[in-house]
């Protein structure tokens, strides 16, 4: 069944126009979207890095077949690779040492170990290739532009006529499902760090618009006015608070300390307050109350 849907994009370079963007959208189309809630997540690269031009076209005369897509070592070279994939059957990005969980890592580093990007004796842990990634995604999340580096063995003359390094990521490309793609393989310099030359990510979520209040019959003005509604909630959520709920307790034990209870500062479930607890209590709001102070 289809429904009516919004798509809300979230990144530092249009956060001014986000509201009128959501305006237009409604306003020029109805779009025939799947029930799904979707983030597609894309990394963007410092100026150390945008020498990495990584295409996403390949040639299909490129493409080795299955029995033959493994390359012969001649040396191990720190490269970075661009990936897309589509999560839904996965439980998440990074790799988990177990048999019942299904990762996006676990398929890139099979796949590479088959192409001949890893040595038997480096399979099966991470840390000894330097593996390192820009961002990672949780269950059923897609991306479609994650940065993953590693000390990846490498043939002879990787790049020769190749300079996006297309060939090699469909060696790796043959070893994988459908639903994962590498778009291209590049070296880098031994410090490169694609986390930290990471400097923006775009997210995009997609929900339905009726839990908003938006329906197919929804006039304009309704339109607008749900909209409206729904970007005055978000904004109450900008700013600091003590957003407990969706942060680790250490850290929010720091920015909120319990002075003067037992434990140095870490409130125990055990301990019961007493009378020489601090007087002062703090109040809790709900998000539309902050706006209030």
């Amino acid at each position: 069944m289809a429904v009516l849907c919004l798509r809300i994009p979230l990144t530092p370079w249009n956060r001014k126009s986000l509201y009128s963007s959501w305006s237009r959208r409604f306003h020029s189309s109805k779009m025939q979207i799947p029930r799904t809630i979707v983030c597609l997540s894309t990394c963007s690269l410092s100026a150390a890095a945008q020498g990495l031009t990584l295409s996403s076209q390949s040639p299909t005369s490129n493409q080795p077949s299955a029995a033959s897509a493994k390359w012969e070592s001649f040396r191990k070279k720190k490269v970075v690779m661009r990936v897309g994939y589509v999560g839904t059957n996965y439980k998440g990005l990074q790799l988990q040492r177990d048999d019942n969980i299904r990762t996006i890592e676990e398929e890139l580093e099979s796949a590479i170990y088959k192409a001949g990007g890893i040595k038997g004796s480096n399979f099966g842990n991470l840390h000894r290739i330097s593996w390192a990634r820009s961002s990672r995604t949780d269950k059923g999340v897609h991306s479609l532009a994650t940065m993953i580096s590693l000390k990846m063995e490498i043939p002879e003359y990787a790049w020769k006529d190749d300079p996006n390094g297309i060939v090699l990521a469909n060696f790796v490309n043959t070893h994988l499902p459908e639903d994962i793609r590498v778009f291209g393989i590049l070296p880098v310099q031994r410090s490169f760090d694609p986390r930290r030359e990471c400097h923006v990510r775009n997210y995009s979520y997609l929900l339905p618009a009726e839990v908003i209040g938006i329906k197919r019959s929804s006039s304009a003005a309704e339109i607008d006015n749900h909209l409206l509604d729904f970007s005055n909630i978000l904004n109450t959520f900008e700013g600091e608070h003590p957003f407990h709920n969706y942060t680790a307790r250490s850290k929010y034990r720091r920015e909120f300390p319990t002075e003067g209870l037992p434990g140095r500062g870490h409130f125990s479930r055990r301990v019961k307050l007493s009378s020489k607890a601090p007087s002062k209590e703090i109040k809790w709001r709900w998000p539309w109350e902050w706006a209030e102070r």
